[in-house]
């Protein structure tokens, strides 16, 4: 296995565990081309092997993921809708492969998990917090959208509109297991090693039961619409990303001339 990776790293556990290291640090894990190509080719090469029974993720550093990376946004051309539409079902297509993936897939998340590394963390199979993560999808705050609106089939609708509509980046990991948004919470620090310890209850049992309960369970979810629903939501991104707005327009201005730091102080002061 190739392990020459620039933004993740990957380790092989001798129980058949697949470890998907983030490795950004410097920029709190935010998601840019380079990792989705590397942690694609690591998930889609590795679920083929047999002797891998499970997958863990999670986040070098000081957070599991800050999202999308914003800047590499801001360095693109001027973007019309066919070009929305490339890039957002890309951007689907990244986190919802966590979901698909036949083998159970663990999110082990500390720090901050905001935006896209939130989409990314709940659609995997099982989420492990540690008590000093923070969770947000904080993108109707800067005229953003929603690229895998997950949360409201993983929560109550009533949690998930308070998040998605007020553009919350401040929940607790406490609150996170209240609502259902995360397994369950650890002691800081611990997340990694919880995580490992359920994946290693999975390794243990017969793997084509696994594989196929997951299977029934994810059908379940296509049966009451979830994939449309999610379709969906990615077509009415295109339209939020194309259209712009106020919001966005100045967000991006000040991104531009003083910086991604100036940009966020502007939009949590609002």
């Amino acid at each position: 296995m190739n392990n020459d990776y620039e933004t993740i790293r990957l380790e092989i556990s001798d129980e058949g565990i697949a470890h998907i290291i983030l490795n950004r640090p410097r920029v709190l894990n935010a998601i840019d081309s380079v990792m989705m190509r590397e942690v694609t080719q690591a998930l889609s090469t590795l679920q083929q092997q047999p002797e891998i029974r499970c997958f863990v993720l999670s986040g070098e550093g000081r957070a599991f993921s800050a999202g999308f990376d914003l800047k590499e946004s801001a360095a693109a051309e001027e973007r019309k809708v066919q070009d929305w539409r490339r890039v957002l079902e890309a951007d689907f297509d990244f986190i919802m492969q966590f979901w698909d993936c036949p083998k159970p897939t663990i999110s082990a998340i500390h720090g901050h998990c905001i935006g896209g590394g939130l989409e990314l963390a709940v659609a995997c199979d099982i989420a492990i917090a540690g008590e000093d993560a923070i969770f947000g999808e904080p993108e109707v705050r800067f005229g953003s959208g929603i690229v895998a609106m997950i949360l409201p089939w993983m929560i109550a609708p009533k949690h998930a509109k308070d998040i998605l509509l007020t553009g919350n980046d401040q929940i607790s990991a406490s609150r996170a297991a209240a609502i259902s948004l995360v397994t369950e919470t650890v002691c800081q620090g611990k997340h990694i090693d919880r995580a490992f310890e359920k994946a290693r209850e999975i390794a243990a049992a017969a793997p084509l039961s696994v594989e196929l309960t997951k299977r029934a369970i994810n059908r379940s979810f296509d049966i009451r619409g979830m994939r449309n629903a999610l379709l969906a939501a990615v077509e009415t991104d295109i339209v939020i990303e194309a259209s712009g707005g106020a919001e966005r327009v100045e967000f991006n201005r000040i991104r531009k001339e003083q910086g991604l730091k100036a940009a966020i102080t502007w939009r949590n002061s609002r």
